[in-house]
């Protein structure tokens, strides 16, 4: 059994000066919210094998900041084809992780990570859905999936089953 962790980055800054999209950091929400989602993760006992955390500046930072509170993954590493990936491009990465890796967090950037939780949770199902599954997956938001699966490789569309869910300034799991 494979699990899959996806959080999304911290509410990022439009106030400070940045040369792209990519080099934007995060905004004082961003941070605030981080460290919420930190306290979450520290209540949850949550840790993975790794964390493929895309390496636009608000990822990364959101990330800093986790890493501040609780070492959360045995290994981190930070690849640029997150920044900005489809669903389907998130989806293949997954598929592609080595299977000695049995927990994995994607750190990552919307519409992808909402369309691939929606994708693995309710596979082809999709046209039936009149509102986001997640609703549009908030900064900040974490979700852990649970794969029936040994290896990655052998991920299906919506066979995921949710085992927590959590946005900031929410209550619950």
């Amino acid at each position: 059994m494979k699990t899959l962790y996806l959080l999304r980055h911290g509410k990022s800054d439009w106030e400070s000066d940045f040369n792209s999209d990519h080099e934007r950091g995060l905004a004082k929400r961003g941070i605030e919210s981080t460290k919420r989602v930190g306290q979450y993760l520290l209540d949850y006992g949550f840790s993975v094998d790794l964390c493929l955390c895309s390496d636009a500046v608000r990822c990364r930072k959101t990330w800093e900041l986790l890493l501040e509170m609780e070492n959360f993954a045995d290994e981190t590493s930070y690849k640029k084809e997150i920044y900005e990936a489809s669903s389907d491009k998130l989806f293949e990465i997954v598929k592609n992780t080595n299977d000695e890796t049995e927990s994995l967090l994607v750190l990552g950037h919307n519409p992808g990570l909402e369309e691939l939780a929606e994708y693995l949770v309710l596979g082809d199902n999709l046209d039936e859905l009149h509102n986001s599954l997640f609703a549009k997956f908030p900064t900040a938001a974490f979700l852990g999936l649970s794969l029936s699966v040994d290896s990655w490789h052998d991920i299906t569309p919506g066979h995921a089953s949710i085992i927590s869910y959590w946005v900031p300034g929410r209550k619950g799991r």
